[in-house]
């Protein structure tokens, strides 16, 4: 196993260059700690690192998040130093199983890692959708209400720096599709937060929007674009993969607490 390093929240070039390298091993998996390494996320992120291995916890949500990437040995090694707590993990299998001892499961779900491999520059406006502002924000939280299934990772920061398109049907906000991360520097995105009112699902609306997302991401430059689906919700999966998207990997998403067992 090679030496471990904790990272301040202040890295230094170096330091955000050797972690980069171990992340870039597999962009697709690491997307969103690529997109983190921003200097806009310096204040939520705690990183770990060793020469093969990489645990960031980001505490720009509630509760924070856990994402690991790299050597088993190392990642087990590194998330032992983490704060222990409550957290949102993303995790491979291989780190999932690894980490048994030390992470308790509330909830999880299997997903899937998509990544886009079609041609944005394909998708055509739709006169239905338009981009969402700070001004949306209620219609969004409206929308959301307390639904089982609206985004649980949402934060207005993310529809004030990034972009979020909407479809309004008779002056009702009735579906939104956004990111989780964007760097330009980076060329990496994460579409998320997508949602359709349950009582207009099944028009379109939800793919309309999700197009449209991939549309202004293109617009942007972005090369990279990512997206989450659980394994279970094939209908998602499906209507991803007609706009362009594929499998890249499985990985388990869940909220737990990490420490030592008693």
């Amino acid at each position: 196993m090679t030496p471990v390093n904790s990272i301040a929240c202040a890295n230094t070039a170096m330091q955000d260059s050797k972690i980069r390298t171990i992340l870039n091993v597999d962009p697709i998996w690491s997307a969103y700690a690529l997109a983190d390494l921003a200097p806009q996320h310096a204040a939520f992120c705690k990183w770990f690192h060793s020469a093969e291995g990489v645990v960031l916890a980001y505490f720009g949500l509630t509760p924070p998040v856990l994402f690991a990437a790299g050597q088993t040995e190392d990642v087990v090694t590194l998330t032992a130093q983490v704060p222990p707590g409550e957290y949102q993990y993303t995790l491979l299998p291989e780190h999932r199983f690894s980490l048994e001892p030390m992470l308790s499961s509330q909830s999880e779900l299997q997903m899937w890692r998509m990544i886009y491999k079609g041609d944005s520059s394909e998708i055509t406006p739709s006169p239905d959708v338009h981009r969402l502002s700070g001004d949306d924000l209620d219609p969004m939280m409206t929308l959301f209400a307390d639904y089982a299934d609206q985004p649980d990772s949402f934060h207005r920061r993310q529809l004030e720096e990034s972009p979020f398109y909407g479809a309004y049907n008779g002056g009702e906000l009735v579906a939104v599709a956004g990111v989780h991360v964007l760097s330009e520097s980076a060329s990496i995105a994460a579409i998320g937060n997508v949602f359709t009112h349950p009582a207009h699902r099944g028009q379109g609306f939800g793919r309309e929007v999700s197009a449209q997302v991939i549309r202004g991401l293109g617009r942007l430059g972005i090369r990279t674009i990512v997206l989450n689906v659980a394994k279970e919700n094939n209908a998602a999966a499906h209507l991803y993969q007609s706009l362009g998207f594929q499998i890249h990997c499985g990985y388990y998403e869940g909220l737990g607490i990490l420490g030592p067992k008693t």
